[in-house]
């Protein structure tokens, strides 16, 4: 006699975490291929071609394991992101707490970024071992349920290890992205669609669509960037896509066919 099956269905399958996993292994690998192809040229050149090539093989590999390793301190180094003070984001640590079993993840550190500009973002070298990065404006401008939908969405990136790809891309992108000003590369690099992606599976989790709706439509409605915000910075091009507010400072642009937009996903979840 069959039996019907009560076992919940996971919120993000293994397959992807295992796919992002390995897309930060390639770009990490990405990154290290001209300085390795460098030194394996001169090496082949001067000693021989099989000096050059092992050289080359095994600079490629020490320097994306590095890579993985070093990228989550300097995209926060990027960002400019603190430790959180004692007694700092109290209502931001509670919903961790309380939403990170949830989503079966440890607990990331938080940390903070002095700008009154409301928006958050997550790294991680793993998705056991993370970094929730919120400006100081996001606990003032949202109340509880809308908070609880931000990091519900952050969470998902942890999840799904979308938080590691987020780290290395920015690491190995960051000196092209800061010369040309342009942050497209870095958004076809961590997939488009992600952000969209990300805010089904937080309403999953929170079962309650309009929360995590309204505090994007609050952060979509700001369109005024304050004086020294790093939102109104050159260096934003480097992390913008990692943000829940991508759109920050860029509302007058249309982008058609851009699922990853504020405004657009604010329209997809009004309708979830």
């Amino acid at each position: 006699m069959p039996v019907n099956s009560a076992e919940p269905v996971p919120l993000v399958a293994e397959t992807e975490v295992r796919a992002n996993r390995r897309r930060a292994r390639r770009i990490a690998a990405g990154g290290a291929v001209v300085p390795a192809a460098v030194v394996g040229v001169v090496l082949g050149l001067v000693v021989s071609v099989l000096a050059g090539v092992v050289a080359a093989v095994v600079l490629m590999v020490g320097l994306s394991a590095c890579v993985l390793r070093l990228a989550t301190p300097v995209a926060l180094a990027i960002i400019g992101a603190r430790p959180r003070r004692p007694g700092e984001l109290v209502r931001l640590e509670n919903l961790v707490d309380g939403l990170c079993p949830t989503f079966g993840v440890r607990r990331p550190a938080l940390m903070a970024l002095d700008d009154p500009v409301p928006n958050a973002c997550c790294l991680a070298w793993s998705p056991d071992r993370g970094v929730l990065v919120v400006t100081t404006g996001l606990e003032a401008s949202l109340d509880l349920i809308e908070l609880e939908g931000v990091v519900a969405h952050e969470l998902s990136h942890l999840k799904r290890a979308d938080a590691v790809v987020s780290a290395v891309a920015v690491a190995v992108l960051a000196p092209l992205t800061w010369l040309s000003g342009s942050d497209r590369l870095l958004h076809r690099v961590l997939g488009a669609g992600r952000e969209l992606f990300a805010d089904r599976v937080a309403v999953l989790a929170v079962r309650y669509p309009p929360g995590l709706g309204a505090a994007l439509e609050k952060l979509d409605a700001a369109s005024e960037l304050p004086p020294g915000s790093f939102f109104a910075r050159r260096r934003l091009a480097m992390t913008r896509w990692l943000w829940v507010d991508p759109s920050v400072g860029r509302r007058h642009e249309a982008v058609l066919g851009d699922l990853d937009r504020t405004a657009v996903r604010v329209r997809a979840l009004a309708e979830a």
